[in-house]
């Protein structure tokens, strides 16, 4: 199995902290946000890892290499990362899908546990949580009969819960969306979620939902979600990954 962590974006609203760093390697507690997401995926025994890079990428590049440096990591830079959306980030991958995909964005902070319950199961699957008041510009995913028919920040209604962008999906499956993702890309769309290319092709693909609630997982894209973050993670008896 292969890890892609989505680390292209410019992180414009965590400016000024973002001017002289990427959203990667902002600290939480003692450790990056990149550091709970490698521990974790090292703890889950995936060691083959592809990393997107843009802003600042030379400098998530070295950190890895010092910090991580037996561990094999593709760098893949979207050399457009201001003016594209990480679906051209993610299509640049395209030649280095051999294997089962775990994708998670780069400014998600989770629970380890959620992470194992995800490739444990033997579907396609991404995380998804019911109790949550549904957030307004965080991803939904619209749910019919135990399957994920449709993501974004669009969707609101009975059938729609807050999802975290943490997936898994077999080679082929992924490949299949890496064709719809290019069909966007090479008409010029880049600046739509993948997620808008997974929701032309969810018909042909079985995606199910995992369930989680109390579990730590929330998004970093304020300056207020991190000092949350922050809190949450201090006030932990427990370590992240």
């Amino acid at each position: 199995m292969k890890a892609i962590i989505l680390n292209s974006g410019v992180g414009e609203r965590l400016r000024p902290l973002t001017d002289d760093k990427p959203k990667a390697l902002m600290k939480i507690g003692d450790k990056t946000l990149l550091d709970y997401q490698m521990d974790s995926l090292l703890g889950c025994g995936i060691k083959d890892m592809i990393i997107t890079t843009g802003h600042f990428g030379d400098k998530i590049k070295r950190y890895v290499k010092k910090k991580y440096p037996d561990i094999d990591v593709s760098f893949v830079n979207n050399p457009r990362y201001e003016t594209t959306n990480y679906i051209y980030s993610l299509w640049l991958t395209k030649g280095l899908i051999d294997d089962d995909i775990i994708l998670l964005h780069g400014d998600l902070l989770f629970d380890g546990k959620l992470l194992q319950e995800v490739i444990s199961q033997k579907s396609n699957c991404v995380l998804v949580n019911r109790d949550m008041k549904l957030p307004e510009k965080d991803f939904k995913a619209v749910v019919e009969h135990n399957r994920v028919v449709k993501i974004g920040r669009e969707f609101f209604g009975k059938n729609a819960f807050f999802c975290a962008p943490l997936y898994k999906f077999s080679k082929a499956d992924f490949l299949y969306w890496l064709g719809e993702i290019e069909t966007f890309v090479k008409r010029g769309d880049t600046k739509s979620y993948a997620e808008d290319a997974f929701n032309n092709v969810s018909h042909k693909l079985i995606l199910q939902p995992v369930y989680f609630s109390g579990e730590l997982c929330m998004e970093i894209d304020t300056k207020e979600d991190l000092e949350i973050a922050r809190n949450l993670v201090k006030s932990r008896s427990t370590a992240l990954a």
